[in-house]
């Protein structure tokens, strides 16, 4: 794939874009500091305001790297705009999708690495490398085969699982250990303990996680908020 729209270019649209490693990626970023960024690195073939000012005619692959809330409507604009590209997002938890009829380009992909890093500084073309793609099945072959050759192109793995196990799954590898690490942060801030002078590096490594974007992560939570209740229940009935 040659031609690669980047939909939202924070930490892992701009990783993404490192990673294709050509200068046929360009990119639609609506907030200023980001943009100011990333024209001064010189990453994208062309940055865009808004989705409305892409001016190519056809794009192999759209790739949407926004926020939960307007992830459909950017779906739909996008195959309304270019029916012919494959479409995709990499959204952690997807519940919010069985909300709206998805067009028939788009396939759902679940990149499993990050950071509690947020924007463009922190991107990494190294962070696919021997990584899972967690791809979501989907009857249409030639768009899972398409998806999984873009993967495997900037070195990641493809696994495909259905959206009820991807979400039962992320929410006991990845949802959880985020959700226990903000609640034990905010209890060690109650009690007033000095947990960063006097902690150890295992405690910091549990604690790290929460210092990922707070806003992002109530988006999950609250998406797969059935999955994480049942993982709370196991953990309560091994406490007791």
């Amino acid at each position: 794939m040659k031609n690669i729209l980047i939909i939202g270019s924070g930490f892992m649209g701009t990783s993404i874009a490192l990673a294709v490693g050509n200068k046929m990626t360009s990119c639609v970023e609506e907030y200023l500091p980001f943009k100011d960024f990333l024209i001064k690195q010189n990453i994208y073939k062309n940055i865009y305001n808004s989705f409305d000012e892409v001016e190519d005619r056809h794009f192999d692959l759209i790739i949407i790297c926004s926020r939960q809330k307007s992830i459909p409507d950017k779906i739909n604009e996008a195959s309304k705009k270019y029916p012919s590209s494959i479409i995709t997002e990499i959204s952690s938890s997807k519940n919010f999708l069985k909300k709206h009829n998805m067009p028939e380009n788009f396939i759902s992909s679940h990149p499993i690495c990050g950071s509690h890093n947020s924007g463009p500084k922190y991107s990494d073309g190294e962070i696919f490398k021997n990584k899972e793609v967690i791809v979501i099945s989907n009857s249409n072959k030639f768009l899972s085969e398409k998806i999984k050759l873009f993967w495997n192109s900037i070195g990641a793995k493809v696994t495909y699982m259905d959206i009820e196990e991807h979400n039962k799954t992320y929410a006991f590898l990845s949802h959880f250990p985020h959700y226990f690490s903000f609640i034990y942060k905010k209890i060690l801030e109650e009690e007033k303990i000095d947990y960063k002078r006097l902690s150890g590096e295992s405690l910091k490594e549990i604690l790290r996680l929460s210092e990922s974007d707070k806003d992002l992560w109530n988006e999950i939570f609250s998406d797969n908020k059935k999955n994480l209740d049942l993982l709370i229940e196991k953990v309560n009935k091994y406490l007791k």
